[in-house]
């Protein structure tokens, strides 16, 4: 929307933006919408009169339509034609109660344009109430002294559709050879692969990117499933058997913009040539990244649904190709990779005439029987070692639902191979050898412990409770359970801002049912993939917009002189940014 008082303009007309209307408080009016205590108090002193005063509502996600839901608290317009240095006072009327947020420090995020490019926090702390049971935020700014400046305000910082689409296309040139990759490349070398795997409802990309080494790379390439990846012109990335994968995905909902800084910060991180560490990642793992689950309520401006105002973060026991096309490709991808990427698989790699690896393997790690291309790295090793013993972790969990999920898949990828592309430059293997993986998919399912996935993550941002953590599963198991919780406890020795004694394993918080809509979080990713394919390594990183409660102590690095080592920092908690979430 697009509002003008006299040279003032308020406007959201742009990606992600949200404001339903504003009015004017005009001089003479008390400047506080109410006479009720209010919390927090300005830097600039209570009795600053600003020169300007409005009042705003930001637009319910799926406003004016038949799915009109509750949830209010993302903002993000413009000003523009204000007097420059002037004060001006915002007081947002609407917004979902985020009091306990707001009491912890939390303040909205400015930025002028040209002027102060960066995103920062308004340094006046904003004052909230709650009148007539209605949240009230309040805030004043002092307008930079630029003429012909436009000032931006937002829940938090801000990362567009549009940018993320921007970002993806400058990797793509940043790989300008990444399609003339091929299994005589270099082992060490990055591969890098962007694909479309399926529209949004409003005709958005939802984006698959691959990324790991050339080493065990095939010929052969993925296949290509039923009703994904509709760009015939990209061909599907080639094939890497004997690499489990780590499946990550963010922004399933669009206001938690922290999700998408962690994103951009693990991507970054994971395509580094020169890092050991990325390298040795690369070498281990195929990572399969969705940079934005959720990419119209993104642009719509919307703070947690779609444009049906369906949370498809529910939706992942049964999701819709036609309803929810992100969640059933990212399930229908998952169910896939966990079948062709699976442990103690037979089919020898068309490239390798190495010996087979004789070392035990944990329910976590890489088959015993794959060839040695690399051979086995340290932390393989030593991975290895902590679970020698055979069968210490091979029970599985909750079997009868992975069995009942599996139905869901057989059916779904039995169709993807019958239906595979003709392209042909995917026609490298027979469809004979087509048939054949179908007919053992729908003979035998997987087991748990030889699922080709090895993790999987979806990445959030959280509004109550401080700090950045992990929502993981109850497993029956207590060796299994041990090994779960094992992977956040690594984080948090590697992390200075990651808070494990604020993750939660328990079964509550598997089945627990939101405040708001009633759906429980059974249909969440993280609990929906475990039953489905009885992975144990299944996550739900949360990152609190605003700060944390505590500081770990990091140890310093042990390998490559060192290099990895964190700088030291504070022990008390920062606010939050965008490089802190990339950290």
């Amino acid at each position: 929307m697009e509002v003008r008082f006299g040279n003032i303009v308020f406007s959201s007309k742009f990606d992600s933006g949200n404001l339903a209307r504003v009015e004017k408080v005009e001089k003479g009016n008390t400047s506080s919408p109410s006479d009720a205590p209010s919390v927090g108090s300005s830097l600039s002193g209570p009795n600053l009169t600003p020169d300007y005063e409005f009042n705003a509502w930001t637009q319910p996600d799926c406003a004016g339509t038949e799915y009109e839901n509750g949830n209010r608290s993302w903002f993000y317009f413009s000003v523009r034609g204000a007097m420059p240095g002037k004060l001006l006072k915002i007081n947002v009327m609407n917004m979902n109660n985020q009091r306990k947020l707001y009491s912890q420090g939390m303040a909205p995020l400015v930025r002028t344009l040209p002027g102060k490019n960066r995103w920062e926090r308004i340094r006046d702390r904003p004052t909230t109430e709650i009148v007539n049971n209605q949240f009230i935020l309040s805030f004043t700014h002092r307008l930079l002294d630029v003429r012909g400046a436009t000032t931006y305000f937002s829940f938090c910082y801000p990362f567009s559709y549009t940018e993320c689409q921007e970002m993806l296309q400058q990797l793509d040139e940043s790989y300008p050879k990444a399609a003339q990759l091929s299994p005589s490349s270099a082992p060490g070398t990055v591969y890098y692969h962007r694909e479309l795997l399926c529209n949004s409802l409003d005709g958005n990309r939802v984006d698959l990117l691959t990324v790991t080494n050339c080493s065990g790379m095939q010929e052969e390439r993925e296949t290509r499933l039923p009703k994904l990846f509709p760009d015939t012109n990209t061909p599907r990335p080639h094939r890497f058997p004997d690499k489990r994968v780590f499946f990550l995905s963010s922004r399933v909902h669009p206001g938690e913009t922290p999700s998408s800084f962690v994103f951009n910060g693990f991507l970054n991180f994971i395509l580094r040539q020169d890092d050991p560490r990325a390298n040795m990642l690369r070498s281990m793992f195929v990572f399969k990244l969705i940079p934005m689950l959720n990419p119209d309520g993104v642009v719509r401006g919307h703070y947690r649904t779609d444009s049906r105002g369906v949370n498809l973060n529910r939706q992942y026991l049964n999701p819709s190709p036609e309803l929810h096309p992100s969640i059933y490709a990212a399930k229908t991808l998952l169910l896939y990779h966990h079948t062709h990427n699976r442990l103690h698989n037979t089919k020898l790699s068309t490239h390798s005439n190495s010996t087979l690896q004789t070392q035990p393997t944990p329910l976590n790690n890489k088959a015993t029987n794959q060839h040695q291309s690399p051979p086995l790295t340290p932390l393989e090793i030593s991975l290895n070692q902590r679970n020698a013993e055979k069968g210490g972790s091979s029970a599985q969990t909750e079997v009868p639902m992975v069995m009942e999920e599996n139905s869901w898949a057989t059916t779904e990828l039995g169709k993807g191979d019958q239906n595979c592309s003709s392209d042909s430059s995917e026609k490298v293997v027979s469809e004979t050898e087509d048939r054949v993986d179908a007919e053992v998919e729908e003979s035998e399912s997987v087991p748990p412990q030889e699922g080709g996935v090895a993790y999987y993550v979806d990445l959030h941002g959280h509004a109550s409770k401080r700090g950045c953590f992990m929502y993981g599963n109850n497993l029956p198991d207590e060796s299994q359970q041990v090994e779960n919780m094992l992977y956040p406890r690594l984080i948090a020795v590697n992390s200075a801002h990651f808070d494990f004694l604020g993750c939660n394993f328990s079964e509550k918080n598997m089945y627990a049912r939101d405040k708001r809509d009633g759906q429980s979080k059974e249909g969440s990713g993280r609990v929906a993939i475990h039953k489905a394919i009885g992975l144990l390594h299944s996550y739900t990183l949360e990152c609190n917009y605003n700060t944390g409660k505590t500081m770990n102590t990091i140890p310093p690095a042990c390998h490559d002189n060192g290099r990895a080592t964190p700088p030291p920092h504070s022990l008390f908690p920062p606010k939050y940014t965008p490089e802190i979430f990339e950290q």
